[in-house]
């Protein structure tokens, strides 16, 4: 209840500055509604038609979000990579170091609320995506360099922890060629890194690489690598 209250607050001061920057026009058609305050629609460019863009001037507002939505899902990608990577780190202690009853309920605990965390992160980027797409209407085909390009719909069987993956490349590796080809023609065998692992983010002046492009790079290259 207390969230609902801060989130109903904050909404209200939304509402409020909608006006500073939304046409008069679209002012009409962006009306709260009676909904929870965890359901409401902002009522940004991307949440109309392009019809009802062009109609009620929002085009222009609506490439500053594109641009915006560009840069959320890339921090977005960003986090949920820390998130799998905390996991991933996670399940492998349970298993190394946890013994006794209680040591592994903490563990269990720390799993469940970093997977929650991946919950989150995924939840984010869908909203984002939905809304970049809406949005990509409106836009000049850019070239292949543009960071528009790098991203693509996130799927649940992307969302693979790195260790579970680098156990399947290494099983495939020791069952060998023919039976990894045997398994490829039923639609198994080893899977590509998921495209987001294999991303490469900018990060601000003085903050630090988190590393993980250089370790997925090891890894991709020989699979012999072992994570914490």
């Amino acid at each position: 209840m207390e969230s609902r209250r801060k989130l109903a607050k904050s909404l209200d001061a939304w509402f409020e500055a909608l006006p500073d920057f939304l046409p008069s026009d679209a002012l009409q058609e962006a009306l709260r509604s009676d909904t929870s305050p965890e359901k409401e629609i902002l009522r940004l460019p991307s949440d109309f038609d392009r019809e009802s863009r062009e109609r009620l001037g929002l085009t222009s507002l609506g490439n500053i979000e594109f641009q915006l939505r560009l840069g959320q899902l890339h921090d977005t990608l960003g986090k949920l990579r820390s998130a799998l990577g905390l996991k991933s780190f996670l399940v492998r202690r349970k298993y190394q170091v946890a013994s006794g009853q209680g040591a592994l309920l903490r563990s269990e605990t720390e799993i469940h609320r970093a997977g929650r965390q991946v919950k989150k992160w995924k939840e984010v980027y869908s909203r984002g995506w939905r809304a970049l797409n809406e949005l990509k209407a409106d836009q000049i085909d850019f070239p292949d360099t543009h960071p528009s390009k790098q991203l693509q719909e996130l799927k649940d069987s992307d969302c693979v922890m790195l260790s579970e993956w680098l156990d399947e490349h290494r099983f495939w590796h020791d069952q060998g060629e023919m039976a990894e080809s045997a398994a490829a023609e039923k639609g198994k065998g080893k899977r590509e890194l998921p495209w987001f692992w294999r991303m490469q983010f900018e990060r601000p002046e003085g903050e630090e690489d988190d590393g993980v492009g250089e370790a997925v790079q090891s890894w991709a290259n020989d699979g012999e690598s072992v994570l914490p």
